[in-house]
C-alpha cells in the first residue's frame, strides 16, 4: 500500500468513474484499474461495486476509506516533516530601533538560503537580547552597545550606527544646517525605550536645557508617524528611518548627540548546527543592503 494507491482510491471515490479518475490523475484507465485491484488484492476485500453507469463504494470499501483517508493524512504529514526536519530553525532577534523596512530586507537577503527557517522578533532592549542569546532563547541576536561574555557566544562588531534628529518637513529646525541640544528648549520630544542605556546618554546631554516636554510612545515607528505629522521632535537610529519615510521627515545630524557611540553587535551561540547559516545570514546581511544604506 502507497499514496499513489490511496490517492487512485479517493480519486475513483470523488469520481465514482474510473475513466474520470484516470483523467484527473493524468494516467490511464487500465492504470487505475490495476492500481484498485492490486489495493483489494493487498486487502482481500472488494472495495468497490457497480451502480448503474458509475461505481459506488462496497461495504468493505466504506470501512476502508475512514482509515484510509487517517493513513493517507499521516503519510503525507511524515513526509513533509521529514522534508523539514532538515532545515535549520534559527530565532532572530533585533533591538529596538531598526526600521521595517530593514527586517524586510534582511528577509530578502536570507530567501537564497537554502535549507534554513527563520523567525524574527523585536526584543524589547538589547539587554534583555543579552539574556536570551545566553539562555538559548535566541539563536542570533543584533543589539547595540551591548555584547554577552558567555564563553559559548561569539560576538561580532558590525558597523557604527549613528543617533540623528527626526523632524517634519515644515517644523523649525528642518532648514537647519547644523542641530545643537540648545534648539530643543521648548520643544517636545518624542521618544520611546527611555529606560534603555542609549537614553542616560541622550539626557546627559541634554541637562540644564529648559522647557523641554518628553512623551513616551510604544516603539519606533509610532515616533516617526507622531513627528511626521508635524508633533515634536525625534532622536533615533540612523538605521530606524529608510529612505521612503524620509518624504515626510527630514533627518538631521545633532551636535554631542551624534557622537554617542552606538554600535551594532552580532552574537550567535557556538553551535556545530547553526554556525554555518548563521554566517550565511550575517554574510548576507553586510552584502545586502546595508552597504547600500551607507
Amino acid at each position: 500500500m502507497d499514496t499513489i494507491q490511496l490517492e487512485t482510491f479517493f480519486a475513483v471515490v470523488k469520481y465514482k468513474n474510473f475513466s474520470k479518475a484516470a483523467e484527473v490523475l493524468n494516467v490511464t484507465q487500465p492504470t487505475v484499474s490495476a492500481r484498485i485491484k492490486n489495493l483489494e488484492n493487498e486487502l482481500d476485500s472488494k472495495l468497490f461495486g457497480k451502480d448503474g453507469k458509475n461505481v459506488a463504494l462496497s461495504k468493505e470499501g466504506k470501512v476502508f476509506s475512514h482509515y484510509a483517508e487517517n493513513i493517507l493524512s499521516i503519510m503525507n504529514h511524515s513526509k513533509e516533516a521529514t522534508k523539514h526536519s532538515k532545515y535549520h530553525h534559527i530565532k532572530v532577534g533585533f533591538s529596538p530601533g531598526f526600521s521595517y523596512s530593514f527586517i524586510t530586507q534582511l528577509i530578502t537577503s536570507i530567501l537564497s538560503i537554502e535549507d534554513i527557517e527563520v523567525s524574527i522578533f523585536e526584543g524589547k532592549d538589547s539587554l534583555t537580547l543579552n539574556e536570551q542569546i545566553a539562555s538559548g532563547e535566541m539563536d542570533l541576536v543584533f543589539t547595540r552597545n551591548l555584547t554577552s561574555y558567555k564563553p559559548y557566544i561569539l560576538s561580532e562588531f558590525l558597523f557604527d550606527d549613528k543617533l540623528v534628529l527626526i523632524c517634519g518637513k515644515q517644523h523649525r529646525l528642518a532648514n537647519l544646517d547644523m542641530i545643537t541640544p540648545e534648539d530643543l528648549e521648548g520643544e517636545t520630544l518624542i521618544c520611546y525605550q527611555r529606560h534603555a542605556p542609549i537614553w542616560s546618554e541622550i539626557e546627559q546631554q541634554l541637562i540644564g536645557i529648559p522647557n523641554i516636554k518628553r512623551i513616551e510612545v510604544g516603539n519606533n515607528e509610532m515616533v516617526k508617524t507622531v513627528v511626521g505629522n508635524g508633533v515634536g521632535v525625534g532622536i533615533t537610529a540612523s538605521l530606524g528611518v529608510n529612505e521612503i519615510e524620509k518624504d515626510n521627515l527630514v533627518v538631521k545630524d545633532m551636535r554631542k548627540i551624534e557622537t554617542i557611540p552606538f554600535k551594532i553587535f552580532v552574537q550567535y551561540r557556538r553551535d556545530s548546527l547553526i554556525e554555518k547559516p548563521v554566517k550565511q545570514i550575517i554574510y548576507s546581511i553586510i552584502n545586502h543592503e546595508i552597504s547600500n544604506h551607507f
